[in-house]
């Protein structure tokens, strides 16, 4: 185990699509190069350009995947959470990160090195099959969330991104902890923030949703599926 990694890194690290099916001497080979990055809220990563050097794991915190025109606007393409990884394709795809990425808020990150990652993977072509079982797997689940979300309304992808972030509390209401300015918000969902205002304070006139502060408490997640909101 590299020991610059917390324990906990490689059991939350081990369960992810892209590892799982991986034996366990195989897992602990795979991530040989792998170490630890902590970045401050508004810290860049990487930008729009860059070189390919590393993929990542989010052990805690939120990183911001954006756009910049040459105007300056900012366009969010993803927030990714704990326990997701991100930039592991564009490893395969070579060449330069498309985006840029920077911390939201206080972010600890697991790098796995890409040039080792792949020289890894050359050496036993059984490996690779392994992986590309996992990414197949992960790109059909994409590919039905761009349609799913391309079909919605501004509401919908609203009250669809609620459900996607939200977990249960230890008295089992299910809450979604607002990390992210709402700004950055409304353009990951493809609307302006007053439009993101107004369909929370129509949602919580409702009693759909409960704001206290930075966190969003749903009342009966079941029925937001099915609500309708006009914005």
């Amino acid at each position: 185990m590299n020991a610059t990694l917390q324990k906990a890194d490689f059991e939350s690290l081990r369960r992810s699509y892209l590892f799982s099916g991986l034996q366990d001497d195989e897992y602990l080979e795979a991530l040989g190069h792998a170490a630890p990055v902590h970045l401050a809220p508004g810290q860049l990563l990487f930008s729009q350009g860059d070189n390919v050097e590393a993929f990542y794991w989010v052990a805690e915190g939120i990183i911001k995947l954006f756009r910049a025109s040459p105007q300056g606007d900012e366009k969010v393409i993803e927030l990714v959470g704990a326990n997701r990884l991100f930039a592991e394709a564009v490893l395969f795809m070579g060449g330069h990160y498309p985006v840029n990425a920077a911390a939201q808020t206080p972010v600890r990150l697991v790098a796995i090195n890409g040039r080792e990652f792949k020289a890894w993977l050359a050496r036993d072509a059984s490996r690779c099959f392994k992986l590309m079982a996992g990414m197949s797997a992960r790109m059909h689940k994409l590919v039905n969330e761009i349609d799913r979300l391309t079909l919605m309304k501004g509401a919908d992808r609203l009250l669809q991104y609620l459900l996607d972030h939200s977990d249960p509390d230890e008295t089992g209401r299910h809450k979604v902890e607002l990390e992210a300015p709402k700004q950055v918000i409304a353009s990951r969902i493809g609307v302006k923030p007053e439009t993101l205002s107004r369909l929370l304070h129509k949602l919580s006139d409702q009693g759909c949703i409960e704001i206290q502060g930075q966190t969003l408490y749903m009342c009966d997640p079941e029925a937001l599926r099915q609500i309708r909101v006009e914005p």
